[in-house]
């Protein structure tokens, strides 16, 4: 097995399956899910160790995998760094595990971009599967409960919205792509049911963010004509205006939440704790301690810039309630931590992956994942949810095995052709 010139299937085998488990229960908030999807990183730590030449001769599938490697490991190195017993505890753990976690992903995806054997068969069913429970179960459980958000048994229903956009986007891509006579058919279908599941978790990111990728996703295929990409465009635009009239408690609640939140930006007081504006306060505080320590800083040391910042400018109070979690912006997190390098690293691996999905790939499922990461990203702190770091991990090199072009496929056996001959 170690002694052939080229990986052995069985390693593929157990970190797909392996993946595929974790998938499934991290999306129900089962904590072995994220156990088995670092069991499945080591064994792709050891296929890269045995293989390393094979593995590592194409530079243009390299830059993605090293760049979450590195994102990681900075996390995993800043806590070894700083962390103390105390009141912030509990954020120190939370990046431990997402930086175990995006290394994790790292090693998978070096395994998923280099990979010999077509597995979009044995994957796509899953991901169909697990598309249908995730969203069924959320209607379902909402229905039930009456006007309660839907949470997908988590304690936040933002990350139940996050997480079911991840799997959607698998799901309605691979809907595109199991059946040419009726896919638009079953990717409206699909769509219905996804769009009315984020509408249940009253997540306004995701419902408002989650049609605009799913359109970009779906006109950026190539395999879909003009025609049905008119039809199908039109039909989303139909089924959300539907959704809304039918779900139109949830959406107003949602809106007259929001009309509070700006009402209050607008009075002059030094207290203003809502969602809106507890954001905008978190956005310009990181930054300002960020600039303060531009190469980093301990979570004791920024919850105190954070104390004297406000005494400053008390319109910016709202940022108190989070000053030991996380600033909800991926970007101000990190550069409010980990200084400027750990912001560079982030929007290195942002473009990394677009570049991937874009350009070497050619991969519509990779670009949606990435677009949706990106967007959440500005609202909330992704990487900081080991739920949320987990899935999107698991997203990204799903996307890979269910997403990669033909010619691309064409171009990979190729070069492994010729690899073979040379040894």
């Amino acid at each position: 097995m170690f002694r052939r010139e080229t990986p052995h299937p069985v390693f593929s085998y157990l970190i797909y399956f392996g993946c595929l488990i974790s998938f499934f229960t991290i999306s129900f908030n089962w904590s072995q899910g994220r156990n088995v999807f670092l069991v499945s990183s080591y064994l792709a730590f050891i296929a890269l160790i045995f293989n390393f030449k094979y593995y590592t001769r194409r530079v243009d599938l390299l830059w993605s995998p090293l760049l979450f490697v590195a994102v990681g490991l900075g996390s995993v190195l800043w806590v070894a760094a700083y962390k103390q017993p105390g009141e912030y505890i509990n954020l120190y753990r939370a990046f431990m595990v997402t930086g175990k976690l995006l290394i994790a992903t790292g090693f998978v995806l070096l395994i998923a971009l280099n990979e010999r054997v077509d597995f979009s068969r044995l994957v796509k069913p899953a991901l169909l599967l697990l598309g249908v429970i995730v969203n069924l179960y959320v209607i379902y459980h909402s229905i039930k409960q009456g006007d309660i958000r839907s949470e997908l048994n988590f304690d936040r229903a933002t990350v139940a919205a996050y997480i079911i956009s991840a799997i959607d986007v698998l799901m309605l891509y691979t809907l595109l792509h199991i059946n040419k006579k009726y896919r638009i058919i079953l990717f409206i279908l699909g769509f219905s049911i996804s769009y009315i599941a984020l509408i249940y978790t009253q997540t306004r990111a995701a419902i408002l963010a989650f049609p605009v990728i799913s359109i970009i996703m779906f006109l950026a295929d190539k395999n879909i004509t003009k025609k049905q990409k008119y039809i199908s465009c039109l039909s989303i635009v139909v089924l959300i205006l539907l959704s809304v009239f039918f779900l139109k408690n949830i959406i107003e609640q949602r809106i007259e939440s929001f009309k509070m939140d700006m009402n209050t930006l607008s009075q002059i007081q030094p207290q203003r704790e809502n969602s809106v504006g507890s954001r905008i306060s978190m956005f310009k505080a990181g930054i300002m301690t960020g600039n303060q320590h531009i190469f980093g800083q301990s979570a004791e040391q920024r919850g105190a810039e954070l104390t004297a910042i406000v005494t400053e400018y008390p319109l910016l109070s709202g940022v108190l309630t989070y000053a030991n979690v996380h600033m909800h912006n991926e970007l101000v997190d990190t550069y409010s931590l980990r200084g400027v390098w750990g912001g560079i690293l982030l929007l290195a691996l942002y473009l990394s992956l677009l570049l991937l999905a874009v350009k070497t790939q050619k991969n519509t499922a990779l670009l949606a994942i990435t677009v949706t990461i990106i967007v959440y990203g500005l609202s909330d702190v992704l990487f900081f949810s080991s739920e949320a770091t987990g899935i999107f991990g698991l997203a990204v090199i799903f996307s890979i095995l269910i997403g990669k072009n033909v010619s691309t496929q064409g171009k990979i056996a190729g070069s492994q052709y010729e690899y073979d001959k040379k040894d």
